[in-house]
């Protein structure tokens, strides 16, 4: 039933729910990281390491990518608002949370 309720409030406007309920939809939606196979997006670019920051679309987990090349980071400037699909998955440095490799 939350899982019913979590799809159905993607159709109510955001400014409606609480931030608190935004993210446990998340929880709720994500698949389990642990045996997700990642679809990353580009969603920044990290300027005190000048890496991309990326997130998986069905997890919700977020990555990065160390060493973007010029042209990568320059076309990392509008993810924020406009994220876009990475595919080399070989150069995702993944983050430790909970003793678990995301």
């Amino acid at each position: 039933m939350k899982r019913v309720l979590a799809l159905l409030s993607l159709f109510v406007p955001q400014s409606w729910l609480s931030t608190a309920y935004i993210v446990e939809r998340v929880s709720i939606l994500a698949v389990d990281p642990d045996t997700c196979e990642h679809e990353w997006d580009v969603i920044a670019g990290i300027w005190s390491t000048v890496e991309l920051q990326v997130q998986c679309r069905k997890c919700a987990t977020y990555s990065e990518v160390p060493d973007p090349t010029k042209e990568e980071w320059d076309a990392c400037a509008g993810a924020m608002e406009n994220p876009y699909p990475w595919e080399d998955k070989s150069r995702i440095r993944y983050y430790q949370v909970d003793g678990a490799i995301h």
